[in-house]
């Protein structure tokens, strides 16, 4: 019987972090939208790191985002339909495109990112610093385990 107790809490630890990881974007993206903020959370992964370094490429932003790259492009195709990104191309390799932030994409940082923290702010309310810290730790070794 220990074994359908195991099943059991490793099912049950896959449901809290995928419920968490639920609520947690379902959250974000209400705050985004409250402020008139036209992205999303998935959107929001592949912008930070053009925030960061403007002028990726399709597949660094694939890999730094953790997405496949058919959905990277979708998420692209979006956001430079909503004029918040643009692609040049790479003018070493005419194959590649780089992505760049437009004006009105570079404008979008500092307000995402309050929503970010603020976001943040609410799913941490009342979480003890010392214990979030062992949480921290313990997912990031699930995932290292997992890797």
């Amino acid at each position: 019987r220990m074994q359908d107790n195991h099943f059991c809490s490793q099912e049950h630890l896959g449901k809290i972090v995928g419920d968490t990881h639920v609520a947690m974007v379902k959250h974000l993206s209400k705050i985004l939208k409250d402020n008139d903020i036209p992205i999303t959370p998935d959107q929001f992964r592949v912008l930070m790191y053009l925030w960061q370094q403007d002028g990726k490429s399709q597949q660094e932003l694939a890999v730094l985002s953790c997405r496949d790259r058919a959905n990277v492009t979708r998420i692209i195709d979006i956001l430079e339909r909503e004029g918040v990104v643009e692609r040049l191309d790479d003018e070493n390799d005419r194959r590649i495109f780089k992505i760049h932030l437009t004006e009105f994409g570079k404008t979008l940082e500092s307000q995402t990112l309050e929503c970010v923290q603020k976001s943040t702010e609410d799913a941490l309310q009342g979480i003890n610093p010392s214990d979030l810290e062992i949480c921290i730790k313990v997912l990031k070794k699930i995932a290292e385990n997992l890797q």
